[in-house]
């Protein structure tokens, strides 16, 4: 049995949504562990109803990792959240004995083809990595890490179980946002895998988390099949910085990585996932009113909407904006 874990808060949760819906699309049988990073999105999603998640809270996990609720005050929201991963897949590991492979994704993954695909590349791994693939442009950014934190896929041998272990140690000791020689938060830890382990897998699929950083230059166009990237199948896309600026209006994340934002990428990438994410925002607007958000919990203020409508103004002139439905 292969389980796919994931966590986030209530700032993520149509992220969530949106990543539980796409991954079910191409993996019908499949089942995807949610971590709740918080008591709201806990009471969202249970309210939801959702087919094939299973639902796990955080202090759930801090009682299973006592070291993991006592690095909690040494760290801001958002190094916990990523100090949080390797435990989660220590967790499921121990619990779901059965299982044969555990997958994390962060919350802000989408997929467009079945993971099956990219899952017969690193079926005789122990660890499957993806590389960030960062053009000579942005080689500055290898100082964040070879591989992409977002996607990691263990196996439940010996060897894949021992890398969680190790990845557990390191995150709990260290994991801020700041960068060292051989760290980033949990990320650049990964850089030593494949010399400390064995059997590990570096996947060179162009498909497998494609995202701003590496979407340059490559050829997105509709298929048969669904979207292809240098004529192979995306599988899945890392929607890394999309953020709601105004209304309707994104921000795709691409302006800060130097890619254009082309027809064919507004139109076969980014329409669809913003497509999903209003789907999302409708779910949750009928069980809860404090997620997302809302404008109840963030009363208006003079500043705060002439810097969304000075940077509006920015996306629009930059055209690296995208309209939601």
């Amino acid at each position: 049995m292969h389980l796919y874990c994931t966590l986030f808060d209530r700032n993520y949760v149509t992220r969530g949504l949106a990543l539980h819906g796409s991954l079910l699309r191409h993996r019908k049988e499949c089942s995807l562990v949610i971590l709740c990073l918080d008591e709201i999105t806990q009471e969202t999603l249970e309210s939801l109803e959702l087919p094939h998640a299973i639902l796990v809270s955080l202090s759930s996990l801090e009682s299973f990792d006592p070291e993991l609720a006592r690095a909690k005050s040494q760290r801001t929201a958002v190094e916990y959240y990523f100090t949080c991963k390797p435990v989660l897949m220590k967790f499921i590991a121990e619990q779901y004995k059965d299982v044969d492979w555990v997958t994390y994704l962060d919350s802000d993954l989408f997929y467009f083809s079945d993971p099956g695909l990219l899952e017969r590349e690193y079926a005789g791994a122990a660890v499957a990595l993806t590389p960030h693939r960062f053009p000579r442009r942005l080689s500055g950014r290898n100082q964040y890490g070879r591989f992409n934190a977002g996607w990691v896929s263990v196996s439940s041998g010996e060897e894949g179980q021992r890398f969680i272990e190790w990845w557990r140690a390191r995150c709990i000791e260290w994991c801020r946002l700041e960068v060292q020689a051989e760290r980033f938060g949990d990320q650049k830890y990964l850089d030593q895998v494949p010399t400390l382990f064995s059997h590990v897998t570096v996947l060179d699929h162009v498909g497998a988390n494609l995202a701003p950083w590496n979407l340059g230059g490559l050829d997105i166009q509709r298929s048969e099949g669904g979207v292809a990237v240098d004529g192979k199948p995306l599988i899945f896309f890392h929607f890394h910085g999309v953020r709601r600026v105004l209304g309707k209006l994104y921000d795709s994340g691409l302006q800060g990585y130097e890619v254009p934002l082309t027809p064919q990428i507004r139109r076969n990438i980014y329409s669809p996932y913003l497509a999903s994410l209003a789907e999302g925002e409708a779910l949750v607007s009928r069980v809860s009113g404090r997620v997302g958000g809302k404008a109840a919990a963030n009363p208006f203020s003079l500043p705060g909407a002439m810097r969304k409508f000075k940077r509006a103004a920015q996306l629009i002139a930059s055209g690296t904006c995208v309209i939601g439905p």
